[in-house]
């Protein structure tokens, strides 16, 4: 026993001191919390470039500065060279010329938004901006964001609606076109945006959605069908999508499907009584169809309102 614990001794500082040997375990891909604590200062940098002031930027840029006074930024004592680099070498190398100063246009979408991130990042409203499918997708905060300001800018809320709502419909084609169905959220009346339901920044959900899941998001607006219920209808609980399309439909009340195709689509074996398959609607005479606290006369539910 004594020769083999000599013999074990060695092997075992030697195989520790081995294994602190060997490199750490390196994954090239930063997380989340990296990235949202990363310096976006570099995004921002003119190497040998020294400031001009915002007055020099005006000499040559007197549309944009002008459109500039009605923005958010200029509110907030933003000058330009805050997004757009120092602009001492960009002034000497003469008028209208792009070098040495930095032009969102020409580019790429992680340099552009790395400047708007220099400032944003710590920002409440773009905290998922990493997680999000529009930055996967390339798209550049300028897509979206009038960043100096419009002569147009000081706008009613409602006319701003309107706005948002364009913004976003001029990429998600297929919501525009289920928009115009006969049945669907008043996008197109500016009764309500895009934003109220999808936070373009990304989100805690799939799909962008500023709610954990899609019936919570529901819930928020359509509170009378959440429940509790004596009498649940499972899909209610499930999700909201089951039977409706969220963004337009030809069907009264945003069914994905007609009544009472959809309803069969589940209760296939449901009849009239006279084995002869429904012809009417199924909330003819279930009109407590997301859930209900009345029994039947036979005990349990039939998901109506009224014994």
């Amino acid at each position: 026993m004594r020769v083999r614990a000599f013999l074990l001794g060695p092997l075992i500082v030697g195989s520790c001191l081995w294994a602190s040997q060997l490199p750490a375990k390196n994954n090239n891909k930063p997380s989340h919390q990296a990235k949202q604590a990363r310096d976006f200062s570099k995004f921002v940098e003119i190497p040998g470039a020294e400031k001009a002031g915002s007055e020099q930027c005006q000499q040559c840029h007197s549309e944009p500065a002008e459109n500039y006074r009605h923005s958010f930024h200029a509110m907030q004592d933003i000058d330009c060279e805050q997004c757009h680099g120092p602009g001492s070498l960009h002034v000497a190398a003469g008028a209208y010329s792009k070098e040495k100063i930095i032009s969102f246009r020409d580019r790429s979408a992680e340099d552009s938004n790395g400047v708007c991130l220099s400032c944003h990042v710590k920002s409440e409203h773009v905290r998922n901006w990493f997680s999000g499918a529009h930055q996967a997708q390339d798209i550049k905060c300028m897509q979206c964001h009038t960043i100096h300001g419009d002569a147009k800018a000081e706008q009613r809320a409602f006319e701003s609606r309107f706005q948002q709502n364009d913004n976003c419909l001029q990429c998600h084609k297929k919501q525009d076109a289920q928009a115009d169905l006969p049945y669907h959220h008043p996008i197109r009346e500016g009764k309500m945006s895009c934003v109220d339901c999808h936070d373009p920044h990304g989100g805690d959900a799939g799909n962008n959605l500023n709610s954990a899941n899609t019936n919570d998001l529901c819930f928020k607006c359509h509170a009378e069908y959440q429940g509790p219920f004596s009498y649940q209808h499972p899909p209610v609980n499930e999700n909201c999508l089951k039977c409706h399309s969220a963004h337009g439909s030809p069907n009264q009340n945003m069914l994905e499907v007609s009544q009472p195709a959809l309803c069969l689509q589940c209760h296939s074996a449901h009849h009239n009584g006279a084995s002869l398959p429904l012809v009417d609607r199924c909330t003819n005479c279930h009109n407590a169809i997301h859930g209900s606290d009345t029994p039947s006369a036979t005990g349990g539910s039939v998901l109506i309102d009224k014994p």
